[in-house]
Order: C-alpha cells, then sequence, then structure tokens
C-alpha cells in the first residue's frame, strides 16, 4: 500500500504543484497587471476630470470677459486651485510642459487683466480685449491640448490592457489544457494502478478473514480485480471484525469486574491486617482476666481502649476510603486555612526543631470543601514532620497563577524513594511501619473533586514537594 501511494500520489503531486505554481503566478502577474493599469487610468481620469473643469472655468471667464463682465474674481480662484490639481497630477514629461504653459500663460492674463484701466476711461475695451486674446490663446488652448493628452493616454491604455487580458486569457487557456491532458494520462495511470491494487487487497482481506475466525479461509484471487467481489469480501470481514469486537468488550467487562473484586479482597486484607493485631491484644488480656483469681488492671483497661480506638480510626479511614463524604462548597480564603494547620502542627514541629516557614504573597477566595481541604493539607504536612523526625525546615509556599492557585508542601528530609516514587499514590502502598497508605489516596481523590492535581517530586537539594493546583472558583473580586 505504501508503495502504491508512492506509485501514485508522487506524480499526482508534482503535476499539482506545476500546475498551482504556473496559476499562482498568472494570477499574481494579472493582479500586477491590473493594479498598473487601475493605478495609470485613475491618473489620467484624474488629469482629465481636472482639465475639463478647468476648461470649463476658463470658458466661462472668456464669455464674461467678451460680455464686459467685470465681476471675476471666483473665476480666478477657482482657475488658480485647479491648476494646482493640474500641477498635481503632472506626471508625463508632456503634462509637466503643459503645466508650466498653462502656469505662465495664467500669470500672464492676470498680469493684463490687473492693468486693463477702469470702466469708461480711454483703452478699456482694448485691454479687455488683449486680457480675453491672451486668455484664449495662452491658457484655454494648452488646457485642452492637456485634455487631449489624458484623452489619448486613456485609450492606449485601455488598448494595453485588452491585449494583456487576451495574452493573459490564452496563458490560462494553455494552462487548462495541460491541466485536462495530465488529468487524463493520470486517470489511466490511476486507474490501473488501482485496478493491480484492489487484486492484492482481497487476497489480503481473505488473510485477514482467516486470522480473525477460527476456520482457515481461500484466498481467491479475481483476474479482472472485481470491486463488488471486494465490496462482499469487505462485508464479511466487517461482520467477523464486528463478532471480536463484542467478545473483545465482553472480556472488558469481565476484566473490570475482575479487578473490582480484587480492590475488594485487598481492601478486606487491609482491614484484617489492621485489626488482627489489636484484636489479638484485646484477647490475651481477656483471657488473663478470665482465669480464676485475676482481675483486669486499670492498666490492661487502658491498654484495651486504646487497642479499641485503634481498630475505630482504621475503620474511619478504611470506611473513608471505600465512601468519600459529600462536598459542602462554600467561600473561603486558602491562605487562612494554611496558617490555621500550621499552627495546629506548631507543638510537634517545636518538639521536632523544625522550622515552619508560610510564603503566600496574596489572599485568594476560594469556593471548596474546607473541611476536606484542611484534611488535606494536614496529611501533607504531617508527613513532611514525619520525614524530620530531628530537625529540618517545613516550607509552605502559594501563589496565584491565572485563575488558579499553586500550593508547594515542602520538606528538607531524606526525599522520596525511587521504588516507591511511582506507586506514591496506589491504595495501601506505604514506607512507614504504621500507615495504611491511604492517606495520599484519600487526598489526591480530593484535590481531584475540586478540579486540581497533586503530584510529588523530590527536590533537587535534598527532601520532598507535593504540589497542589486547584482552580480559583471565585464568588466576589479576588483580593491580591
Amino acid at each position: 500500500m505504501t508503495r502504491f501511494r508512492t506509485r501514485i500520489l508522487l506524480p499526482v503531486a508534482l503535476i499539482a504543484a506545476c500546475l498551482l505554481v504556473l496559476s499562482v503566478l498568472t494570477a499574481t502577474s494579472l493582479i500586477g497587471q491590473q493594479k498598473t493599469v487601475a493605478k495609470l487610468q485613475r491618473e489620467n481620469l484624474g488629469s482629465r476630470r481636472v482639465a475639463i473643469e478647468l476648461d470649463e472655468c476658463l470658458t466661462d471667464l472668456l464669455i464674461l470677459l467678451r460680455d464686459r463682465v467685470e465681476d471675476t474674481a471666483k473665476l480666478h480662484a477657482r482657475a488658480a486651485l485647479q491648476l494646482i490639481e493640474i500641477r498635481n497630477y503632472a506626471d508625463q514629461d508632456t503634462e509637466k510642459l503643459l503645466a508650466d504653459r498653462l502656469e505662465t500663460g495664467f500669470a500672464g492674463y492676470l498680469k493684463l487683466s490687473g492693468a486693463v484701466p477702469p470702466k469708461g476711461s480711454p483703452g478699456h475695451e482694448e485691454g479687455i480685449r488683449e486680457a480675453a486674446l491672451r486668455l484664449e490663446v495662452d491658457v484655454l488652448r494648452p488646457c485642452r491640448e492637456f485634455k487631449q493628452f489624458n484623452s489619448d493616454r486613456i485609450e492606449a491604455t485601455t488598448q494595453q490592457h485588452e491585449r494583456e487580458l487576451t495574452e493573459l486569457a490564452w496563458g490560462m487557456a494553455g494552462i487548462v489544457l495541460l491541466g485536462a491532458t495530465a488529468g487524463i494520462v493520470l486517470g489511466f495511470g490511476i486507474s490501473g494502478a488501482v485496478n493491480r491494487n484492489i487484486r492484492s487487497l482481497q487476497v489480503r482481506i481473505r488473510d485477514a478473514a482467516g486470522l480473525l475466525g477460527p476456520e482457515s479461509a481461500d484466498v481467491v484471487v479475481t483476474v479482472d480485480g472485481n470491486s463488488s467481489r471486494l465490496h462482499t469480501d469487505i462485508e464479511v470481514l466487517t461482520d467477523r471484525i464486528a463478532t471480536v469486537v463484542k467478545e473483545l468488550q465482553q472480556r472488558k467487562r469481565e476484566i473490570r469486574w475482575a479487578e473490582r473484586l480484587a480492590a475488594v479482597g485487598q481492601l478486606a486484607a487491609g482491614v484484617a491486617h489492621e485489626i488482627r493485631n489489636p484484636l489479638t491484644s484485646i484477647k490475651l488480656l481477656v483471657q488473663s482476666g478470665l482465669e480464676v483469681g485475676h482481675e483486669l488492671a486499670p492498666d490492661d483497661l487502658r491498654i484495651i481502649e486504646s487497642e479499641v480506638r485503634r481498630m475505630e480510626k482504621s475503620l474511619g479511614t478504611f470506611l473513608e476510603f471505600a465512601r468519600p463524604p459529600k462536598m459542602e462548597r462554600r467561600p473561603m480564603e486558602i491562605r487562612k486555612l494554611l496558617q490555621d494547620t500550621l499552627e495546629l502542627l506548631r507543638p510537634r514541629s517545636e518538639k521536632q526543631r523544625v522550622q515552619l516557614v508560610l510564603s503566600a504573597d496574596t489572599e485568594v477566595d476560594l469556593v471548596a470543601d474546607r473541611e476536606q481541604l484542611n484534611q488535606v493539607f494536614v496529611n501533607l504536612m504531617l508527613n513532611a514532620l514525619d520525614a524530620m523526625p530531628e530537625t529540618g525546615t517545613l516550607s509552605i509556599r502559594m501563589r496565584r497563577v491565572r485563575q488558579r492557585v499553586e500550593i508547594e508542601v515542602a520538606d528538607t528530609g531524606q526525599g522520596i524513594s525511587a521504588a516507591m516514587l511511582p506507586r506514591l499514590f496506589e491504595p495501601f502502598a506505604s514506607s512507614k511501619d504504621s500507615g495504611l497508605g491511604l492517606g495520599l489516596v484519600i487526598s489526591k481523590r480530593i484535590i481531584e473533586e475540586h478540579g486540581g492535581t497533586l503530584a510529588a517530586a523530590n527536590r533537587a537539594d535534598g527532601g520532598a514537594s507535593f504540589f497542589v493546583n486547584i482552580p480559583i472558583l471565585v464568588t466576589g473580586a479576588a483580593r491580591a
């Protein structure tokens, strides 16, 4: 199958890549030419528009002069602004020369117009005629040449664009023809390859069917690679796979049930182990008290009471493991909880000469079960104190990271053994002689029920750290 993919997909990918490159180059060329033509057309149309407006303005001004109307100041200002626009649009040498002629002619006209004697004075009529003639010859005529030049450029740009579109159309037609030809050739090639692979696939399907069923299956290869026969073989194989999957699911359920029974057996063995020793002590004391002339002393009764309490505590732990209490979420401050827990353990820490350090740079309001979280941190801190029987430092570090709070409980003890580290959160796994191996399991479950995580690792400088990560369910604004 891999060789089939290589044989078929490689030439298809190469031809597709070539066609894609050609199409991209053609599209890029077309877009570039369109941008160039659009830019030229905008400039030419803008120049032509300004020239038409200036032509209209000069024509109106010429009519007013010939009609001996002297109020031409507004038209003079309008023509001056249009000359500025023409200068801005003039990017060709011819346009620049025409713009120079327009500015020079208009300046000469304004000079003559300003020198015309007042109305009724000798020479007034002659001055008006000279100004009108200067306006027509030196300003209006170059303006129309400017307009005609841009009209010719628009026509030339349009013709050039049409030629380029024709060339691109022929190029696209060539790409389409090439793609069609390549498709036909590849189609015949792929058809033959698929036909051969259908026959090969039939062989493999029959082999797979033979492996799934207890009976051996005959391998039949049709010469023509009939796809309908292949479809029938696939249906048979599908039915067999469905049967095998059902059997596997049934076995999986049986394995889960066996695992549950094993867990119950393990729990029962743990209960029996924890209760046997106290019962043995109680049995011996009671038998001694039943002997004639021998009464139980107060010390014996205290031993019996102590052993009963020990059994009660063990049973409570087992019940807590098997049936966790219902969570009751309420608003609480996590830093206050850590401070209270440290104060609770301070007498023992002073006895063991262990320094307690709390580092919390913020107050965080949570919605959580305070009693269950208190149980988690008491358990983690007691484990840390057990790891430092004589001296050391118990460090609690708390920090807020976005919408989560991270708490590290670190000690400077011997650390966690390599054999114990992967089994740390397994039931009944404990390195202590008197430990049940359920404290960390219960703590992990409590943290996970709060949507968080509990992890452990050895520290580089000695000791171990437990990391509690809990999401912040804020009821109000968290105080930072």
